[in-house]
């Protein structure tokens, strides 16, 4: 995708709020990058697990949950260097054990437009809420 392709979203937390919640933001730095210079896929896939295992947390009412799929991870734009990736997340589906979390990966860039938020990856997450051994049990859902 053309940098001029690029996929954005308003820049004011306000308005992202509106739909989004937002989970985490992480610095890229050098330990993060790949041999090419850039972030590392799997870096980036295990910060948006964490970032997005602690809004599930909040929203299942119990820590004890466990990642049960990564729906399709799609690498939009590479992180570099510098940047400051944020994760935001909605509920796409309350089920009686699970919730699935859509979760978008941006980036803030400063253009002669303004500030704007560059989404560099999206995917979905399905958690799952555990009892004491470990098997599914059901969470309380909030009505929406």
């Amino acid at each position: 995708m053309a940098k001029d392709d690029s996929i954005r979203v308003p820049a004011l937390p306000a308005e992202l709020e509106k739909e989004f919640i937002f989970a985490s933001r992480r610095l890229v730095m050098y330990p993060d990058l790949n041999v090419f210079g850039r972030l590392f896929g799997g870096q980036l896939m295990s910060w948006l697990d964490e970032a997005t295992a602690q809004v599930a947390v909040r929203l299942m009412g119990t820590k004890n949950i466990v990642t049960k799929k990564f729906g399709e991870v799609i690498f939009d734009h590479p992180g570099k260097l510098g940047d400051s990736v944020e994760f935001w997340c909605r509920v796409e589906r309350e089920g009686r054990t699970s919730l699935t979390l859509d979760c978008r990966v941006l980036v803030r860039d400063f253009t002669a437009q303004g500030e704007m938020l560059h989404q560099i990856c999206h995917s979905n997450v399905v958690y799952v809420a555990l009892d004491s051994k470990g098997r599914p049990k059901p969470w309380k859902q909030k009505s929406r």
